[in-house]
């Protein structure tokens, strides 16, 4: 038995080592002959979700089947439905890689929710409304005024909706129109039978015959044209509807989302939306190549490599300028600009060695002057976007809006040219150095009590043809901030100024009685206005008057009170007259030396000899 074992355990080895023998450890490359199998590529599956607004269901299920071909394993859902139901689906946190919404007012949602970055939302369509009847018209709609007709049935998205608020928009334009009775609103809305939820629900009832007519947009009929009719809305009564996307910050599929994004923002995701009827809002170059610029109107502008040849243009055009020129890039770039002169004052000729060799625009300058120039890119404040940039971008000339109106503007904008001059990292550095100077200031009087701070009067002194006025600000505006982040209170807060300049007459000044009255002046000399002032009896008699504490606004080349590059100049000073307490070592001459020296690289010299004999206003 035991040696029948021995065998059999020898028998194992001796197989064993026959088995080794045999098999090479690096098999020569001639010795086999059977065809090498590669291993098998998988793809782990993985799913988009993207929230799309019902207005988009057709063109966004194209678009994506068209990700998921170009993305094998990738499968995109959707869910659409209006606007607000999505926007609160993200505020409540429901998983979600992209959002896609038919109006800023939703995205802004989003991103106080801080599921969108703030300016990372892009506007990629906009869309238009139309009135939608049965296609047998059962109401014998023959034009908008119709609509008021007795017995009517409408049908309208709620007002909660987008596209509901647009509808009432256009009531409203329609009823101050001369061609409408003033109570066509009124009576519009005494036909409306029931208000949707979401925009296919208003097109579903209409094109079913269950109501006599609806507004929707201008894509909604097109998706169902075979069943209706319209009424086109003019342009002056319509509302154009601005589509913003954006990548959900959370996002599991960052790389995903970033890349759907992209493909809606594609010539080929345009011509895809433009099919269903949307205006493509991407403008620029019709190549993929190339980078995006996202200006502040939340438009896409697509470069196929850094504009050489820019052209700053409109009006306002000083304090965007300077902003521009805060890019070592600008002045090698801009070609022709028209006016950068707000009174005697003009900034740029002194930081731009180049300026005489530029084309000079008139301020009147239209589009086929400007287009003359052969521009890359033209630039301009968005105040100017119907009136000049419109026509601009008809002959296929890329624009780009800036506003720099606020803080938070400043941020956004900085941001905007760091992209055109492909320079992140000096954005990046002027962001923070604004972001810098406020906070320091902020800090500071964060501390006080409503008691602690000044009731304070900004007034902006005007007069033509020997009439004087007195303006103030509206509460959104710079100037408005400047008082506030400096410890002030403004006392004009509850005149309900408007969107500009508001007037205001001594007797509203008195009532105020102000302890602080800062006082600027564009066109006149702010020296002499205050002197005039200081003169004149009845402003004897306010309490600012008495206690010497109206304020000629400090002003350089320009004035410091503006939301231009010096408006942290102007943040301080400001600081410093409402609570010198607070702000003993500011020497804001040194500060002014410093700011134009880090931000326009102008040494002690040039300021010496070109800003300092410009200083006016309450100033050393």
């Amino acid at each position: 038995m035991r040696s029948k074992v021995l065998s059999i355990l020898m028998l194992i080895v001796l197989l064993a080592s026959a088995a080794c023998t045999h098999v090479p450890t690096t098999a020569p490359a001639a010795a086999s002959t059977e065809t090498p199998v590669p291993p098998t590529a998988t793809t782990e599956p993985r799913t988009l979700t993207v929230l799309a607004a019902a207005s988009l269901t057709e063109s966004f299920t194209e678009l994506g089947k068209m990700f998921e071909a170009q993305n094998p394993g990738v499968t995109v859902t959707f869910s659409f439905a209006g606007s607000q139901q999505l926007a609160e689906q993200i505020d409540q946190g429901i998983p979600a890689d992209v959002f896609a919404s038919a109006s800023k007012k939703y995205m802004d949602a989003a991103v106080a929710s801080k599921r969108v970055i703030k300016y990372d939302a892009k506007t990629f369509v906009t869309n238009r409304l139309v009135v939608i009847f049965p296609k047998d018209n059962p109401a014998d709609l023959q034009e908008l005024k119709d609509l008021a007709k007795a017995g009517l049935k409408l049908d309208l998205a709620d007002q909660s909706v987008p596209v509901g608020q647009y509808s009432l928009d256009f009531l409203d334009k329609a009823s101050q129109d001369p061609g409408f009775d003033p109570s066509f609103k009124d009576s519009v809305l005494k036909n409306v039978i029931s208000y949707e939820t979401d925009v296919k629900a208003v097109v579903a009832k209409v094109s079913l015959g269950e109501v006599d007519a609806g507004i929707v947009y201008v894509t909604d009929f097109n998706s169902a044209a075979d069943k209706l009719g319209k009424l086109d809305i003019p342009d002056a009564l319509n509302t154009v509807a601005t589509y913003p996307i954006a990548a959900i910050s959370d996002s599991q599929n960052a790389d995903l989302a970033k890349s759907f994004v992209n493909l809606v923002l594609s010539p080929e995701g345009q011509q895809v939306m433009a099919t269903y009827g949307f205006i493509p809002a991407v403008t620029g170059s019709a190549s993929s190549d190339g980078f995006m610029v996202t200006d502040a109107l939340g438009r896409a502008v697509r470069f196929e490599k850094a504009p050489e040849k820019i052209v700053l243009a409109g009006k306002a055009l000083f304090m965007v300028a300077d902003a521009i020129y805060l890019f070592p890039e600008a002045g090698k770039r801009i070609v022709a600009l028209g006016s950068t002169t707000q009174g005697s004052g003009n900034f740029i000729p002194m930081i731009d060695p180049t300026f005489d060799a530029k084309i000079t625009l008139d301020g009147s300058a239209g589009p086929e002057q400007i287009a003359a120039t052969q521009p890359d890119c033209v630039i301009m404040k968005s105040s100017n976007a119907n009136s000049l940039g419109k026509p601009l971008e008809a002959l296929n000339i890329p624009v780009v809006y800036l506003d720099f109106e606020t803080p938070e503007q400043y941020q956004r904008d900085l941001k905007t040219l760091g992209q055109l001059f492909q320079n992140p990292e000096q954005a990046a550095k002027l962001a923070a150095y604004y972001q810098g100077k406020a906070d320091a200031i902020a800090k500071t009087t964060s501390t006080l009590t409503d008691d602690q701070k000044p009731n304070t009067l900004l007034l902006y002194y005007s007069e033509k043809d020997g009439a004087v006025a007195f303006n103030v600000p509206p509460m959104s505006w710079m100037q408005t901030q400047q008082i506030q982040m400096a410890g002030g209170h403004p006392v004009w807060e509850d005149a309900n100024p408007g969107n500009g300049w508001t007037k205001v007459n001594f007797e509203q000044i008195a009532a105020w009685n102000p302890d602080v009255i800062f006082v600027v002046a564009y066109s006149s000399p702010i020296n002499e206005v205050v002197a005039k002032l200081k003169a004149d009896p009845q402003w004897q008699g306010l309490k600012a008057m008495k206690d010497n504490k109206v304020y000629g606004f400090a002003t350089d080349v320009y004035s410091w009170d503006q939301p231009d590059t010096r408006w942290t100049l102007g943040l301080a000073w400001v600081a410093s007259k409402l609570h010198p307490d607070l702000f003993p070592a500011l020497d804001i001459t040194r500060e002014a030396q410093a700011f134009y020296l880090e931000l326009y690289g102008m040494d002690e010299a040039a300021f010496q000899q070109n800003i300092l004999p410009t200083f006016k206003g309450d100033l050393p």
